[in-house]
């Protein structure tokens, strides 16, 4: 049982030494591997990947994905989101407001990310292909049928 406990305590001591939020690129701990972008009227529900080291995800094992959300506010700063879901692989949000209509058609305006994401996915009501792109820090300017 001692064993155990100071097994825990010493993961939980490393795990809190790991940046979570700050630090250069090669630093950070979390990296947004792909954001799917499902549009649906005028909000939008964000499918976030992310990958993790081996540390943080046991320390998120360990305590929760509350962890996670200090990182997810400061990429998604500019958008008004209520988290749907949360684990140690993705975030399901949902993004409200995104887009406005127009004359039949929605319109979004491109939204700056707080750091730059790998891969975007997006799909629009009014098409059946998914648009990809890459290396991106903002959502690209769309628009589609309502």
């Amino acid at each position: 049982m001692k064993n155990s406990i100071l097994v825990i305590f010493a993961v939980l001591v490393i795990a809190s030494l790991l940046p979570f939020t700050e630090g250069s690129p090669q630093k950070r701990s979390m990296d947004i591997t792909s954001l799917t972008i499902n549009f649906d009227r005028p909000d939008a529900i964000f499918t976030v990947n992310y990958d993790f080291g081996t540390f943080p995800k046991l320390y998120i094992l360990l305590l929760g994905s509350k962890s996670i959300e200090p990182k997810l506010r400061s990429i998604f700063s500019e958008f008004d989101y209520e988290i749907l879901k949360m684990d140690q692989d993705k975030a399901v949000l949902k993004v409200k407001e995104i887009s406005r209509q127009e004359k039949g058609y929605y319109l979004h305006e491109s939204r700056k990310f707080g750091e730059r994401i790998d891969t975007i996915i997006i799909f629009t009501t009014d098409s059946p292909r998914a648009k990809e792109y890459s290396n991106l820090n903002a959502t690209p300017a769309t628009f589609y049928r309502s």
